[in-house]
Parts: structure tokens; C-alpha cells; sequence
């Protein structure tokens, strides 16, 4: 009796221990691979992502501009075709990771993201072949963002530049950047290097905008029918904000101005009489229409400014003196991005373009671009009465004012120049359009972290908004989802 109830003891342990056996092996043949593989420490996930065919990368117009080239062990290698486009497209590395639009779209262009079917799926793995990601078709010009770089320079700073009405991000330059091409040997350098070249201005710079705020001011100025053109003496005169003296951006003809006048040529002393009379609750309502608290950003792309910016929800309510905050010398910051969309809801009638830059979508081994089906409503900012008189403020600013460099011959470009002092420095401003028209059209925004020189910045916009009129605005806009 005793006998026989080990045995059936020693029975169920054996069968017990078999089960655990069993379990273990269907663990590692079926789920423990991939476990192991996703170890950082395995250099075997580095070889099987060497083993991914990622997808290209390809401008709105069909260029081919980041693409992975096959090497004789059967691994690839991500190469990078125009050097203009390493600020946009970021960068894919074995070692490093993803960034920029490589991150963005980042399941994609390996492959991840679901579009095979079944059968297909089943026999690349019964077949062993590898991972074929799908090709990507953005917003970007690779003509227009040439040109940018080009007209940028050595300046470090920032160009974007957006289709009006669709949103589409047609350049988007930062620098000073690197080579993808070469980042796993030079990473340390660059991480280290005091441009902060992996640092993405156009979506994480948090810039003072200083007098490139009198626009939002503008708007309040109109909501509160606040006279624009009534004669203001000493309208020339400089203002101190702290230890900081702000003027002019350049010097108009008379001391007498009107706010209109003010604001094209960029001086302080009008739009700080102006904030003064109307008080916080009105230059709070003529600020919230432009979202400032909400800035807009490129869905995927890392966009977290290095100061968080502040909520400024309320920022004027409770502030002893709010003259700081309203003329842009306080603790408001921006991005070059969200002051595109400023002027692009300036130009588009009131209503802002929401940025992106996926356009389509191509499967491994297929022809057939697919339209990607997000979709991104404008964002209503102004009534389109006031947004038109934005409009004739910014042309005449262009025409006559500090943003005149900024003119091209037989083209209708709207703009404001400023400037923003940072610490015993400044910076440069430059937003605008450029009109072909029926509300077909594009914006700017220029910042110069390097020069106080307001109409440099200017005359880099107007070259670049020149070439997107060559470039773009002389076809037919691509739709949402391109053709």
C-alpha cells in the first residue's frame, strides 16, 4: 500500500516536471527567440536589423532622397542622397536608433506596420526572406529645401515652410546638422558638439519671439477695434524691458506713426502704448485666438523644446507688470513651426493649416501608391475680415517697411521683420506669404539665432519664398494624400 502510493508519487512528479520541460521548450521554440532578440545587450538583434530591407524615402515630386543599398553579406546599409534634406529626414542607425522623419514613420519604412496579407506574411517566414519595409512619399521639395539651405548659408537657425490652404511641410531646415551618412563614427562628436546639431529648431526651438509678437498683437488690436490709424508722436522712441532696450527694427521716415505704420517697421514704443490702454483681458483674448498655449507640432517627430514651454493659458492675469509677456520679451516662447501656422492662418483667411508630411504609402514589390487617410482640419484662429486686413498690414510691411528685402519682382509676398533679444544678443525674425493667388499659396518662417540683422532674415525669406513660387506654386498643388 505504502509501496504503490510513492509510486503514484513519484508518478506525478515526473509528470510534472515533464510538463515543465514541455512548457520551457514551447516557450523558447515559439515566444523565446524574439525575447532574447529584443535584448539590447544581444548582438543578434543588431544582425537581424542589419537584415531589414527599410523602405525609401521620396520627395512629393518622385525623388528618391534616403534609400537602403544591399551589401554582399545580405545586410543593408541606409544611404542618404542630398545632403539639403539630413535636417528633415533625421537618421536610421543600427547603433543609434531612428530620429527625425525616419523615427516618425519608423514602422513603415522597416516593415512593422500592417498592409501584407496573410499568405504573404506566412511565406516570408516559411521562406526566410527578409524583412521588406514600405516606401514613404512626404510633403517635402527637395528643389525648395535646396534652396533653402542655400539661402541660410553658415547662419545657424531655422527655415519651414508650409503649403497654404493644405498644411503640407515643403522645407523644413535646421542648422547647424549632421551627415547620417557617417553618424555612427561621429555620434560622440556630435553629441557633444556646442551647435547642438541633433537638436530639431524648427519643432523644439522655444525662441523669444520679441517684436515678431506684434502680429498676435495686431489681432488684438482689431478684435478690440482699437484705432490703427490714428498719429502716434514719438512713436520712434526705444523702451526698456528689464535690462534690455528695445527700438525700431529700422527707421522710419517720421517720429509721428500710426499703429499700422508701427508694425511695419517693427517699433516698440506704439504697440506698448497700445497694451497699456487696452489692459490684460483684451490682449489675452487677441492672443488666445492664435492657440499659443496649444503649439502645433509634426505627429511622430520629436518636438519636446529643451525649456518646456509655458502655459500661458492665463500668463497675463496676476502679472504685475504683463508688458514684458505681451511684447514678446517675457516668458512666451515659440517655435519657427508654430509661427508658420500664424501667418498661414494670417494668409489662409483666418483658418490654420494643421502641418504633416506623409503624403503616401507603396508596399514592398508594388507599384500602387496609397493615399494616407489622416486627416487634418484647419484650425479656425481669426474671421476672415481680420485676417484680410492682416494681410494688407503684412504686404505694406513688404512694400515699405523693416520687411522690404523680403519684396521679389511680380510676386505678392506679405511679411513682418523683428527682432528678439536674448540675454546681450538678438535674434532675427521673418514670417510671411507669398500669394498665386485664389488662396493658393505657401508661409514662412525664418529665425537667425546669429544676427541682429532683421532685413537678412527677410531677404532669406523672400529668396526662399521665390523659389517655392517657382517650384510649387507654378503647378497644381498636390492634394491631401498627393496624386
Amino acid at each position: 500500500m505504502n509501496f504503490t502510493r510513492e509510486i503514484n508519487r513519484l508518478t506525478t512528479g515526473l509528470l510534472i516536471l515533464l510538463g515543465i520541460v514541455a512548457l520551457g521548450a514551447t516557450y523558447w521554440a515559439v515566444a523565446g527567440p524574439d525575447t532574447i532578440l529584443l535584448r539590447q545587450d544581444n548582438p543578434r538583434r543588431v544582425q537581424a536589423e542589419a537584415q531589414i530591407h527599410r523602405g525609401d524615402i521620396i520627395d512629393r515630386n518622385g525623388t528618391v532622397v534616403a534609400t537602403s543599398n544591399i551589401n554582399s553579406d545580405g545586410s543593408f546599409t541606409r544611404q542618404y542622397l542630398y545632403p539639403e534634406m539630413d535636417s528633415a529626414l533625421g537618421y536610421a542607425s543600427l547603433r543609434y536608433g531612428v530620429g527625425g522623419a525616419e523615427a516618425a514613420f519608423n514602422t513603415i519604412l522597416r516593415g512593422d506596420a500592417p498592409g501584407q496579407d496573410f499568405l504573404t506574411e506566412f511565406a516570408n517566414g516559411l521562406m526566410h526572406r527578409n524583412q521588406h519595409g514600405a516606401d514613404i512619399r512626404l510633403t517635402f521639395d527637395l528643389s525648395i529645401q535646396q534652396e533653402a539651405v542655400k539661402a541660410m548659408g553658415t547662419h545657424k537657425g531655422s527655415i519651414v515652410v508650409l503649403d497654404i490652404p493644405t498644411g503640407q511641410v515643403l522645407a523644413m531646415v535646421s542648422l547647424p546638422t549632421y551627415d547620417p551618412n557617417t553618424l555612427d563614427a561621429n555620434w560622440e562628436a556630435l553629441s557633444q558638439a556646442p551647435g547642438k546639431p541633433f537638436f530639431n529648431r524648427t519643432l523644439q526651438g522655444a525662441y523669444q519671439p520679441g517684436i515678431a509678437l506684434q502680429t498676435p498683437l495686431m489681432a488684438a488690436a482689431l478684435l478690440a477695434n482699437y484705432p490703427l490709424g490714428a498719429p502716434i508722436d514719438q512713436a520712434t522712441q526705444s523702451i526698456k524691458i528689464g535690462d534690455v532696450t528695445i527700438q525700431c527694427v529700422t527707421t522710419p521716415p517720421s517720429d509721428v506713426l500710426t499703429l499700422q505704420q508701427a508694425y511695419a517697421y517693427g517699433c516698440p514704443y506704439p504697440f506698448a502704448k497700445m497694451v497699456k490702454e487696452l489692459g490684460v483681458e483684451t490682449i489675452q483674448s487677441g492672443f488666445n485666438t492664435f492657440q499659443l498655449e496649444h503649439p502645433p507640432t509634426l505627429a511622430g517627430y520629436v518636438s519636446t523644446p529643451l525649456t518646456q514651454t509655458t502655459d500661458i493659458s492665463h500668463f497675463l492675469f496676476g502679472t504685475k507688470d504683463f508688458t514684458d509677456n505681451a511684447l514678446g520679451q517675457g516668458t512666451i516662447t515659440v517655435s519657427p513651426l508654430e509661427m508658420a501656422v500664424i501667418a498661414g492662418a494670417i494668409f489662409n483667411d483666418g483658418n490654420a493649416p494643421m502641418p504633416y508630411s506623409l503624403l503616401q504609402i507603396r508596399q514592398p514589390d508594388d507599384t500602387a501608391w496609397i493615399n494616407d487617410k489622416t486627416s487634418y482640419a484647419p484650425m479656425p484662429m481669426l474671421t476672415a475680415n481680420s485676417a484680410r486686413q492682416m494681410q494688407t498690414l503684412m504686404e505694406a510691411a513688404v512694400k515699405n517697411g523693416a520687411a522690404q528685402a523680403a519684396s521679389q519682382a511680380e510676386l505678392t509676398i506679405g511679411g513682418h521683420a523683428a527682432l528678439a533679444y536674448v540675454g546681450n544678443t538678438a535674434q532675427s525674425w521673418f514670417i510671411g506669404f507669398v500669394s498665386s493667388g485664389s488662396n493658393q499659396g505657401a508661409t514662412i518662417a525664418v529665425i537667425l539665432e546669429d544676427t541682429h540683422d532683421a532685413s537678412l532674415a527677410a531677404q532669406i525669406g523672400g529668396e526662399v519664398l521665390a523659389a517655392v513660387h517657382t517650384y510649387q506654386l507654378t503647378t497644381t498643388p498636390l492634394p491631401k494624400g498627393g496624386a
